[in-house]
């Protein structure tokens, strides 16, 4: 049995490696699809990602979402939950239906005005590994990026 002080102390050690990888580790090249039916989201997100080299690909309906997963694997989902016919929790269990069918594996995140702490309790479960409401804070936005997308990369190659 572990003593709780060795516990914390690999917890520590765990988060410091993780942010010297997520330091080292360039988001260039990543391929992020964006779900948002605000147009003034999607370009502020893309300004931002651009500056981080990252690929994006917006969405504006879940339809369209999960039209575009089914021909490009991006490495990460970022969604609205109120998006119009179809809101962000009905896409993410559809999402979930692709994961289990072994099409798709993605990382999401909520980015979304529905910023109640019963919001965030629905988002993460339904699928969403974050919740961040709007509006966001960038850095905090591109560590979640970073993280989850490293995330993905280690569960890759340890498969």
């Amino acid at each position: 049995m572990l003593s709780a002080e060795f516990g914390n102390a690999l917890c520590i050690w765990t988060k410091y490696l993780l942010m010297v990888c997520y330091q080292s580790l360039p988001l260039d090249g990543l391929q992020v699809l964006v779900v948002d039916s605000d147009p003034d989201s999607r370009y502020l997100l893309k300004l931002i990602f651009e500056e981080y080299g990252v690929e994006m690909i917006a969405a504006t309906s879940a339809d369209e979402a999960l039209e575009i997963l089914k021909q490009v694997k991006p490495d990460l989902l970022i969604s609205e939950i109120r998006l119009p016919k179809e809101d962000g929790y009905s896409l993410m269990h559809k999402v979930q239906a692709l994961e289990l069918q072994g099409q798709v594996q993605i990382p999401a995140i909520a980015l979304t005005v529905c910023a109640r702490e019963d919001d965030r309790a629905n988002a993460l479960s339904v699928g969403f590994e974050k919740h961040l409401p709007k509006p966001f804070d960038i850095d905090e936005l591109i560590e979640t990026v970073a993280t989850l997308t490293l995330t993905k990369q280690v569960q890759s190659v340890l498969a």
